[in-house]
């Protein structure tokens, strides 16, 4: 009679097991994608992307994002997600302070755009200086760069001139035109995205060199295979539908290898970045 209890309960044991086992694998992998666009632009762009890796991966995916850079980055470092798509120095953070691993970077280049209206009076570096300067995130990579560049010119942040958020790239360009800043910092896919009025009013003042951009990175603790979802990644061209869509929309070209020699390089970017998130908020 105790024999014959022992194995039925262990046979329960194991229908739970493997019902719990089946149930996590029927639960959707959560892919995580910084906000730099609004959220319904953003969620609308990468559903291409999520309907070509639930078909190559044969796995149930939803997207998911956040109010702002840093909201996002924490989400990431709570392993809120399974797979993100992050800027390349928040993705050096993830990577060097919670082990996330880099899979592949977008071939387009990153740069910063620095903005100025057409009636602006802007037309050297030196006419920057006691001004305000504004964009839509002072986490963003092109932020970063963009305030270095500045600094690499002899102009520092709340001594030669003043920075200022604005809620989103748009409302930043929009402050331009109203004269409450006199330069904005963009990057090519957030300048791609605004209303063609905005455009029109506006001209490319600056543009600095590349910089990395977004990489995509897997979740230690995810369940994917990362060698699977890199394959799955590198196979997302401008050749198959989906990928023709995103790329048309993004002006992202493709997909590539990230080496942990580019990855180390972001190290600079990653310490200004964390000192950025450990200061009051």
């Amino acid at each position: 009679m105790k024999n014959t209890f022992l194995r039925h309960l262990s046979w329960g044991l194991a229908l739970l097991l493997l019902q719990g086992a089946a149930l996590a694998e029927s639960l959707p992998l959560r892919i995580g994608i910084l906000p730099t666009l609004s959220p319904r632009v953003l969620l609308k762009n990468y559903e291409y992307m999520r309907h070509y890796l639930m078909q190559e991966l044969r796995q149930p995916m939803q997207l998911g994002t956040a109010i702002d850079f840093r909201a996002f980055h924490h989400q990431v470092m709570n392993d809120e997600y399974d797979i993100v798509v992050t800027a390349a120095h928040l993705a050096r953070l993830a990577q060097r302070e919670k082990g996330w691993v880099p899979l592949a970077t977008y071939t387009a280049p990153l740069r910063a755009m620095l903005l100025v209206a057409n009636k602006s009076t802007i037309n050297s570096i030196e006419d920057i200086r006691g001004k305000m300067i504004t964009s839509a995130d002072p986490l963003a990579l092109v932020v970063i760069h963009g305030q270095q560049w500045l600094l690499e010119k002899g102009l520092r942040q709340n001594r030669d001139y003043q920075y200022v958020d604005a809620p989103s790239f748009t409302s930043a360009v929009h402050a331009v035109l109203k004269q409450q800043a006199a330069l904005v910092i963009v990057s090519p896919s957030s300048y791609r995205q605004l209303p063609e009025p905005l455009k029109n009013e506006t001209h490319v003042f600056q543009t600095l060199p590349e910089i990395p951009a977004l990489i995509w990175l897997v979740n230690p603790k995810s369940r994917i295979d990362p060698a699977r979802l890199k394959a799955a990644l590198l196979k997302f061209t401008a050749e198959i539908p989906e990928g023709r869509e995103f790329y048309g929309l993004t002006g992202y070209v493709g997909l590539r290898e990230i080496s942990s020699e580019q990855m180390q390089g972001l190290d600079k970017y990653a310490d200004e970045a964390k000192s950025l998130l450990s200061a009051k908020h």
